[in-house]
């Protein structure tokens, strides 16, 4: 085994007697009680007035000068107050919110944010309450029963008074009741012929329960929920074209129907404005 180089050489080392040995506290040289002091007598007496401990006065010294408390008196009193605000806003409130006046569902209540529901109906009533039945005339055939003379520019169209029928209800003119479903209750019919014969315009008038109903009605129907009587249209037609649209409280239908004589063209200029001027013509009813 290797030793680490002693203070006398390498090799195992002696322990070293001066200062090792005895009570480890001492340092190296020094016996536990120096040579030629005494051992203090611990016998004390039990007064002893004229001794004087360093830093001491005597009991615990005079009182220093009093510490100014100023300071924390004012925020004792200013923690008083605030205490005092909360708790009277506190009690404030709760009165406030027990008082039934001021209660969001009581009959006094002043809520800016809650409109009153009289006042949003009288504002709103002239836009959203449709007219009542009966608002407009009642159209009959006779308004319309003689021929139809037409002249917009260079357009100049003529045609005949064939018949017309006045139906107090729309069953006649209707398939499983659908017109009567969508709010008609009666219907006006007129037959005209133009182009010697070979064209023939029906026209249904019908008068609906309001105008928000005749607005509505128009798509929601085909030309399969509608019945033409006989006699009321081209038989075996070539061409076949109809149009629908609201006037007033008024739901218009017209249909052209053309033999091969007639070109398709022909047919749409009399439908087009045979349906416009009727429905100009309401308008001024």
């Amino acid at each position: 085994m290797t030793y680490p180089p002693g203070p006398y050489g390498p090799g195992p080392q002696q322990p070293h007697d001066g200062g090792w040995g005895g009570d480890p506290y001492q340092q190296g040289g020094w016996d536990a009680q120096p040579t030629g002091w005494e051992a203090p007598s611990w016998d004390q007496p039990q007064s002893q007035p004229n001794w004087d401990q360093p830093g001491y006065g005597g009991g615990y010294g005079t009182p220093g000068p009093p510490k100014n408390n100023s300071g924390l008196i004012v925020g004792i009193v200013f923690g008083v107050i605030a205490l005092l605000v909360v708790g009277i806003g506190i009690v404030v409130v709760a009165t406030r919110d027990s008082d039934p006046k001021n209660q969001a569902g009581g009959a006094a209540s002043s809520t800016p944010a809650l409109v009153p529901a009289t006042t949003q109906a009288a504002t709103t009533a002239p836009e959203t309450t449709a007219p009542d039945a009966g608002t407009s005339p009642h159209v009959s055939y006779q308004d319309y029963a003689k021929n139809w003379d037409f002249k917009l520019g260079d357009v100049e169209l003529h045609a005949d008074w064939v018949q017309g029928r006045d139906h107090p209800s729309c069953s006649d003119i209707e398939v499983g009741g659908k017109l009567t479903g969508l709010g008609c209750q009666y219907a006006a019919e007129m037959v005209y012929k133009a182009e010697n014969g070979s064209l023939m315009l029906t026209q249904f008038i019908m008068g609906m329960s309001s105008a928000a109903k005749a607005e509505a009605a128009p798509g929601q129907y085909t030309d399969a929920d509608l019945k033409l009587r006989p006699g009321t249209y081209v038989d075996h037609f070539a061409v076949g074209k109809w149009k629908d649209d609201a006037q007033k409280d008024y739901l218009v239908v017209t249909f052209a129907t053309a033999t091969n004589a007639v070109d398709e063209e022909t047919a749409k200029t009399y439908l087009k404005y045979r349906h416009a001027d009727i429905l100009g013509a309401l308008a001024f009813r």
